[in-house]
């Protein structure tokens, strides 16, 4: 077992939120508008009517209330001034140390963009989760304001992570916005763009996630998160694919043409991908390539070239370093005289670092991963067909149902 870096993926979480409610009751009136109404004072009696022990027949005033009367304002004294409701208390302000993230980065799927960040590597830690929801560029830069909105439909949006384990990719808390805004000033479209933005006076309750239906509810007495201002400018790489999402195009080099091969351009034309890691250390990779090769050559044999094209990947050499294209070579020969069929992948610190960009492995919970290890992809839509350790189907199973 080799160890995978990986880093924490956020749950798709969907969730609700209202926002501030203003205290002190009703919205102020607008007096210029004819909507308000002066109200009576006690100490002046009824307006419009007789005051309090006044003669009501339209005989003479009582004296006493005569003279408990105002006097008569000059015609030409200014009017008073019309009432007005007092102004509504400021809303709360969003205080507190920005999100210190240590790690970072915004990957591409085929749903939008995802901006993860968290403030550490060891168990619990924090992430904070940017979800642009822009299959079909609906987003664009601009200010998106985060009050009352549903994380279950929002376009852009916030979810903050805390007591998370970086091996299990669980969390304790999640929390979602009430106030704030996210202002995008660049929002690339492809890997190796750039996104740039700035979160301000995101605060954030504490929320339960409905399984179900990906709605969000505010826990009751449930703690609160406060990040009064982030800035945000990172290149954009590439998130791998799921099963039954489509893989996006990459290349490898091949160890025969010492050239760099476009998946894309690979499987045009054939049903189907078929990749196989191997490593020169791994012994069970040694019993299974000579295998997988001959059903490589009786699918060939029977339905033609273009049935299926394997994709056998080196990551590693016998002592767990990076191959060379000589040792590329020679291992092919191992098992087959057509050394097209391999490739290198191994970036000069990791082993399949490219093919594990664009195609996720399903590691175990502790990131780790086995070899050898298997992968379907469907020519031409390129979909994520099969994967080994996924819990679904089995490789048999899944190479006939590729080639029917």
């Amino acid at each position: 077992m080799r160890s995978l870096r990986h880093v924490l993926i956020a749950l798709a979480a969907l969730a609700l939120v209202t926002a501030c409610e203003t205290e002190g009751g009703d919205s102020p009136v607008d007096v210029a508008s004819g909507g308000a109404q002066v109200r009576s004072d006690a100490s002046t009696g009824n307006a419009g009517g007789a005051a309090a022990g006044g003669d009501q027949s339209g005989g003479t005033p009582n004296q006493a209330t005569d003279a408990a009367l105002p006097p008569p304002a000059p015609e030409d004294a200014a009017p008073p001034p019309p009432a007005t409701e007092p102004p509504p208390p400021p809303p709360a302000v969003c205080e507190g140390e920005p999100f210190a993230a240590v790690a970072e980065q915004v990957t591409l799927s085929a749903t939008g963009l995802t901006y993860q960040a968290e403030d550490g590597s060891s168990n619990p830690l924090n992430a904070l989760i940017i979800e642009i929801r822009s299959p079909n560029g609906e987003v664009t830069p601009g200010v998106y304001d985060l009050a009352g909105t549903n994380f279950r439909t929002c376009e852009v949006c916030v979810l903050g992570l805390r007591g998370c384990n970086p091996m299990t990719r669980s969390c304790s808390q999640r929390f979602y916005p009430r106030a704030g805004e996210v202002e995008i000033t660049e929002l690339g479209a492809d890997s190796g763009e750039r996104f740039t933005a700035t979160l301000r006076g995101i605060d954030m309750v504490e929320v339960d996630i409905d399984p179900n239906s990906l709605r969000s509810f505010p826990v009751d007495n449930g703690d609160t998160w406060c990040n009064p201002e982030q800035a945000i400018d990172l290149e954009i790489a590439t998130q791998p694919a799921r099963l039954r999402e489509v893989v996006r195009d990459f290349s490898l080099q091949n160890c025969e043409t010492e050239e760099f091969v476009s998946m894309y351009d690979l499987g045009a034309t054939a049903k189907g991908l078929w990749f196989i890691a191997t490593a020169g250390w791994c012994p069970a990779c040694a019993e299974f390539v000579p295998n997988a090769i001959g059903a490589l050559n009786d699918i060939q044999r029977q339905l033609g070239p273009d049935a299926i094209k394997p994709v056998i990947i080196l990551g590693e050499n016998a002592n767990y370093g990076r191959p060379t294209l000589d040792y590329c070579k020679s291992y092919a020969a191992r098992y087959d005289q057509d050394a097209s069929r391999f490739y290198i992948d191994h970036d000069g610190s990791g082993s399949f670092a490219t093919t594990f960009q664009y195609i996720w492995p399903y590691p175990g919970a502790d990131g780790s991963f086995g070899l050898p290890w298997n992968a379907l992809v469907r020519g031409r839509t390129f979909e994520y067909f099969y994967s080994d350790r996924s819990g679904e189907s089995d490789l048999n199973t899944a190479l006939n149902a590729l080639l029917q």
